[in-house]
């Protein structure tokens, strides 16, 4: 499956979820939602955490905007970041038909197969923070 990648500015992003990603989605206890604790990061660990995590999308019949596969946590916490504007958002574009099976690679797939790498996750998180001090 192709897919194009894209860089644009975070803040000239148009982004919609999916019909079929909301309606997925509906019933997550989680809910993604901006978070105003990221001030501090330094811009640049911004931009690394946000090129880390491309944000699969398709076209919608309008050519600046685009619908997101998948919900973005990573997104979502650094679009209230107050130098938004200087952030750029990497896109996988991907063509109509592959929606189905890109929903279900990040909805399921994924998650189910990175939860089994996260077993002592918080245990490394501390080991590792030690070592950085």
């Amino acid at each position: 499956m192709l897919y194009k990648q894209k860089s644009i500015p975070l803040f000239k992003a148009k982004l919609k979820a999916h019909p079929i990603l909301n309606k997925l989605i509906e019933n997550d206890v989680l809910k993604l939602s901006p978070s105003l604790c990221i001030n501090k990061l330094p811009i640049q660990e911004i931009q690394t955490l946000l090129d880390l995590h491309p944000l699969p999308v398709t076209q919608t019949a309008n050519d600046d905007t685009y619908f997101a596969l998948a919900p973005s946590g990573v997104l979502e916490r650094f679009k209230a970041h107050p130098l938004h504007t200087e952030l750029n958002l990497k896109l996988l574009v991907y063509p109509s038909d592959a929606v189905e099976l890109v929903l279900r690679s990040t909805l399921l797939c994924n998650p189910a197969f990175t939860y089994s790498l996260k077993a002592n996750f918080n245990k490394n998180l501390r080991n590792r923070l030690t070592c950085f001090d």
